[in-house]
């Protein structure tokens, strides 16, 4: 996996940064008020990892991927770990909270991820803002790049369904779906959110990466 990562994190950072309004929904979902630990798990580059330590989060962010990390800015109340969400070594109740953000599909094991995120915050709020594949209905990806319709991949769980169910039952943890309807100016430029420039997702190098169709966004937010 980190091969993979470290040859994608090549060319990640021109097109990805942390938009504002996504991470003041995440701090709105966490209830948490800095300087509150975080673990940022799959945190990338970082974007999102330095715009919390900015607000006065005390971050860990996690990311096996070295060319990644090795792009992330420097800060203060910002630590850096080389794993994966599956095989972090963190104490229980580490932290106060968890966030993930569009990273879940990349998970070898979301169902571990999972327990992994609980065991760490201690019944903590955890937050995902994350791509849920069954909303494809007049989605506009797969209108300009219907070969989209055909990709599940194996690691991206069914919210509405498997994943629910794992969170209430073997978590024993609660859970709640929000819609995050993608402004026209996001300036993280994940696959689905050019949507008023569509030409702008054409002129990426992002073939054959199916796990860039971050469509439709949900933010999940479990916890005791």
């Amino acid at each position: 996996m980190n091969n993979h990562y470290d040859t994608f994190g090549k060319t990640y950072t021109p097109t990805r940064a942390a938009d504002p309004r996504i991470v003041q929904r995440l701090v709105d979902l966490l209830e948490l008020t800095a300087p509150a630990q975080l673990l940022d798990i799959g945190a990338g580059t970082g974007n999102y990892s330095f715009a919390l330590a900015e607000l006065g989060f005390q971050i860990d962010a996690v990311e096996p991927s070295q060319v990644m990390r090795n792009q992330a800015k420097n800060h203060s109340n910002l630590r850096w770990h080389a794993t994966t969400a599956e095989s972090m070594n963190f104490e229980d109740n580490s932290f106060n909270g968890v966030v993930m953000t569009l990273c879940i599909h990349h998970f070898a094991n979301w169902q571990f991820a999972l327990q992994e995120a609980s065991r760490v915050s201690g019944g903590g709020p955890i937050v995902i803002f994350a791509f849920n594949i069954e909303h494809k209905a007049d989605f506009w990806l797969f209108d300009y790049f219907p070969q989209f319709l055909k990709i599940k991949p194996k690691t991206l769980p069914d919210f509405g369904g498997k994943f629910e169910r794992y969170v209430q039952e073997s978590l024993q943890a609660q859970i709640e779906f929000f819609s995050f309807p993608l402004p026209k100016d996001l300036i993280d430029h994940f696959v689905s959110a050019d949507w008023a420039n569509p030409e702008v997702t054409y002129r990426k190098s992002f073939a054959k990466v199916y796990h860039h169709s971050d469509a439709y966004i949900q933010i999940i937010l479990s916890g005791d």
